[in-house]
């Protein structure tokens, strides 16, 4: 864990502001039948691309999960083969999705992917967002 103090020594009541770097974690994560099935769609034939799980900041909970196929990332991630995909999980977030179920869900308005997660705090009523 990296520590940074900041002060800007213009306030005598401002303190030091500390940042905190996560530790990374070693990342297990499962891919539920359905959504492999679903992946397998996207994929077609071409295994060389992988799923990018990453999250970003926003949403009404705090924290975005954020899903994209790419061929690479200039972003430092661990690679994860699960059921014969690779899964990129950037290591900046690996402490708040380690343990996660991919899931796919089908809706009345269509479906879409869901991220079953065990560090969640709390979620949104969409399950997009998390804390």
């Amino acid at each position: 864990m990296f520590r940074y103090t900041m002060d800007c020594g213009t306030c005598e009541t401002a303190g030091p502001v500390q940042v905190m770097t996560p530790e990374v974690v070693n990342v297990q994560l499962t891919i539920s039948n359905k959504a492999q099935e679903m992946l397998s769609d996207a994929f077609g034939d071409d295994r060389s691309l992988a799923l990018l799980v990453g999250v970003l900041s926003g949403g009404c909970s705090g924290y975005m999960y954020d899903l994209q196929i790419v061929e690479e990332t200039d972003q430092s991630c661990q690679e994860i083969e699960v059921d014969g995909f690779r899964v990129l999980v950037p290591n900046s977030s690996s402490h708040l999705l380690d343990g996660i179920e991919i899931d796919y869900v089908d809706r009345l308005m269509g479906g879409g992917f869901k991220i079953n997660n065990p560090n969640a705090e709390s979620s949104c009523g969409c399950g997009e967002s998390f804390s």
